[in-house]
């Protein structure tokens, strides 16, 4: 008759959103450039691990069978994706800055792959979360 939920607190039918998508690529990548900072023990390790953690708790609260209501969810959501734009465009500066050698140039790209992932995650959550919660619609001009 019903199907039984299956034992555990995650949903993995969650990755298959085009959010959960989202934040595991940015997830992912993070923890490349996390990889690539921590040998040289750069200054811009620690915003970037922030960073890291904050798309991790991002992608567990999606995962979550039953996931927390926050206030100002879309809120806090669009300021990580826009923090997340802003640390790693300045991670990747700094590193071509820091050095010109592969590891910097390598951590150069990776950061900007990111920023860019990551100002598509902001532009995505003001469209589809902010704007028509302030009551307009987006696609359409005010006259």
């Amino acid at each position: 008759m019903g199907e039984q939920e299956a034992a555990g607190a995650f949903d993995l039918g969650g990755l298959r959103t085009p959010k959960g998508l989202l934040l595991s690529a940015e997830l992912a990548l993070a923890v490349g450039l996390l990889g690539l900072l921590a040998p040289p023990g750069a200054p811009t390790l620690a915003p970037v691990l922030l960073q890291a953690l904050a798309g991790a708790a991002a992608l567990g609260g999606r995962l979550l069978r039953h996931p927390p209501r926050l206030p100002h969810g879309a809120c806090l959501d669009f300021l990580r994706a826009a923090s997340g734009t802003l640390v790693f465009l300045v991670t990747a500066l700094a590193a071509i800055a820091a050095s010109r050698d592969a590891l910097a140039a390598t951590t150069f790209t990776f950061g900007l792959v990111l920023a860019a992932l990551f100002a598509f995650d902001a532009f995505v959550t003001f469209r589809s979360d902010l704007a028509p919660a302030a009551g307009g619609d987006p696609d359409t001009e005010s006259a």
